[in-house]
């Protein structure tokens, strides 16, 4: 594997505070950096690369569909390229359209957002999702009031990140410990959450999300997965494990005797949430099936 894309994955290894859709567009770089070194003499030899470091990634974050989904995509595209030069080039031009794509998405989500923030009302999320953070700067910028509160995301504690981007735009903002998130959520107008990934099964996101769901279905506060369809995990992929993440981030100095489980994603039922917001509107949750019936899963991807 070329020097520096291991080090790029690498890098994305290391990576417990940022975004789906920011590993995905790192994941994207690490791609395109493979299509300009790349000396294969076939395409057979490339295709095994590109599916050597397309798991490698997925693996590290197996919760992340935009993972999935981009190396999903860059796969069908050179599966018809007539030579070596032409997959590469297809490869370039795939993860460019990735990288595009993601950005009108989460433009296309926070317009939509925007109306769905109350004037002079608190919003409620986890964790640290870069389409929340661009939906509420929008409303933002587009004169709307409001306040936010931002659960701090432990063990990663990412939440400190998005509340430290929000009020340095101006945005009035409070964190709060996970516990009390939940407890907050009946004074909130409105719980914005990001997703990882969006299946049949539910709504895969920071670990505390399903505890909010669950509030906001009991104190009749409406809860959005801001989502775009390069986060829907497509039908018939079998995620690997979920990693679990170094003990001492939760206790340093453990008693013998005492196990850690340190996992940093849950799931929602779709049931539980008011809809999905995505490039092209709020979706209902019973409606969803057929968007996500209509990716078509390659076959490198069937089996890790």
């Amino acid at each position: 594997m070329d020097r520096f894309i291991a080090q790029a994955i690498a890098s994305i290894a290391e990576d417990s505070v940022s975004g789906a859709v920011e590993i995905a567009e790192k994941s994207a770089e690490a791609l395109q950096r493979l299509a300009r070194n790349d000396q294969s003499a076939h395409i057979d030899e490339l295709r095994r690369r590109l599916l050597e470091i397309g798991w490698g990634l997925i693996r590290i974050h197996p919760t992340m569909a935009p993972l999935v989904n981009l190396v999903n995509g860059v796969l069908w595209k050179i599966n018809d390229a007539p030579t070596v030069e032409a997959a590469r080039h297809a490869i370039t031009v795939a993860t460019g359209d990735f990288k595009r794509h993601i950005h009108v998405h989460e433009a296309a989500i926070a317009e939509t957002a925007r109306r769905l923030i109350p004037e002079d009302g608190q919003v409620l999320t986890n964790g640290r999702s870069t389409t929340v953070r661009a939906a509420l700067r929008n409303a933002q910028r587009a004169g709307r009031r409001f306040r936010v509160i931002c659960a701090e995301g432990r063990p990663g504690c990412e939440g400190r990140s998005l509340a430290a981007e929000l009020a340095a735009g101006g945005i009035p903002v409070t964190l709060v410990i996970d516990a009390l998130a939940v407890a907050l959520v009946s004074e909130s107008q409105l719980v914005l959450v990001g997703a990882d990934h969006l299946s049949g099964h539910g709504l895969v996101n920071k670990v505390g999300t399903y505890a909010i769901a669950l509030a906001a279905k009991e104190s009749g506060v409406a809860m959005y997965a801001l989502c775009g369809s390069e986060k829907f995990l497509p039908p018939g992929f079998v995620p690997p494990g979920q990693a679990r993440w170094p003990a001492d981030q939760v206790w340093a100095d453990v008693p013998a005797g005492v196990a850690i489980s340190n996992i940093y994603y849950d799931s929602t039922p779709l049931a539980a949430l008011a809809g999905i917001v995505t490039e092209q509107g709020v979706q209902p949750t019973v409606g969803i099936e057929a968007w996500l019936a209509a990716t078509k899963l390659h076959p490198g991807l069937k089996q890790a």
